[in-house]
């Protein structure tokens, strides 16, 4: 999407909404999970 649209312009909305039509429901569910880091320890 980005290689069309380097910003997220009224254009960027519509192709991803004609490739993506539930992007909006998706976006919603993702906002809605809890943020997390994952620490990792170094293998010995």
């Amino acid at each position: 999407m980005h290689l069309l649209e380097p910003t997220h312009s009224e254009r960027f909305i519509s192709i991803l909404t004609e490739h993506y039509p539930t992007w909006r429901e998706a976006r919603a569910e993702l906002n809605e999970l809890p943020l997390a880091a994952e620490v990792w320890r170094e293998s010995r």
